[in-house]
């Protein structure tokens, strides 16, 4: 990389053009002028001259005067000073990817430098982090929800609902702070941090997609697929109503149970949180693009 020349350069180099000129002045001032004190002077015999005829009657001539020499400054020359050169800085060379199966250590260390929300990186899980990213995004693009590949670690409490009324429940308000923690996890990091260190591992999320058996699916064409699926859930208020005819709860509105079992995972969500999740979805879905 070219360096810029420094201030003291400079003045070196200006001062050497004015030796240059103080020096070509010098000559110059040899050349036509008399010569100098230590010049020895040569007396040359006096010439004689015929005398010029004088006219008897002499006609006075005006002579007009020469024009008066007004001395003129030389032009000043702004001297433009080039514009300094912007650095350039080289992109950093980043190590080759591992195999596939060897990549949860690179992977978390790339991962977990991001931005993420203090003390909430450890809702993550760190075994098998492509494979099981992979797995969950194909079964969310299809509705479902997938034991085993767990990308993020299950909430600590139970998922909580209030009885209304004999075998009738309605979703309990307390399971907002139980989401709460994974929705500001989800927020923590740009948009932007999380895409790029899609973009360094995309050859790994390829070859995990390909295991999976899609000759004609790419997994980025998967990825679009679950954020529409999770992004079509319906907005509904606060205080659903449940009922239990197994061990297990259900909506008690047949449309709603009816959903795809992902979407109804998001409707777990308080109003307020499911806005803020989908905001976040639509973030990505525009990023990724068509």
């Amino acid at each position: 990389m070219t360096q810029q020349a420094s201030g003291t350069g400079q003045s070196v180099y200006y001062a050497g053009l004015a030796g240059v000129v103080i020096i070509i002045i010098g000559a110059l001032w040899l050349l036509f002028s008399g010569g100098d004190d230590n010049t020895e002077t040569v007396a040359l015999p006096p010439v004689m001259l015929p005398a010029p005829d004088v006219p008897s009657d002499p006609t006075p001539t005006l002579s007009e005067p020469e024009p008066a020499i007004i001395p003129t400054e030389p032009p000043v020359v702004a001297q433009v000073q080039p514009e300094p050169a912007e650095p350039v800085i080289p992109e950093p060379v980043l190590p080759p990817l591992p195999a596939l199966d060897d990549s949860d250590a690179m992977l978390a260390a790339d991962f977990f430098a991001l931005n993420w929300k203090p003390g909430l990186a450890g809702l993550f899980n760190r075994e098998e982090m492509i494979r099981h990213f992979v797995v969950t995004i194909d079964n969310l693009a299809q509705g479902q929800l997938v034991a085993g590949h767990n990308v993020l670690t299950a909430p600590a409490s139970g998922y909580q609902v209030e009885n209304i009324a004999q075998d009738r429940y309605k979703v309990s308000q307390n399971n907002a702070t139980r989401y709460e923690p994974y929705i500001q996890l989800l927020e923590s990091v740009p948009v932007r941090q999380l895409l790029a260190l899609k973009q360094r591992y995309q050859p790994l999320l390829d070859e995990a997609f390909a295991e999976l058996g899609y000759p004609d699916l790419t997994f980025d064409q998967r990825l679009r697929q679950a954020i529409a699926v999770l992004l079509a859930t319906p907005t509904l208020d606060a205080g659903v109503e449940l009922t239990r005819p197994t061990v297990f709860y259900t909506y008690a509105d047949e449309r709603l149970e009816a959903l795809p079992e992902a979407q109804k995972q998001v409707l777990r969500l308080s109003p307020e949180q499911q806005q803020r999740f989908k905001a976040l979805l639509t973030a990505y879905q525009q990023a990724l693009g068509n």
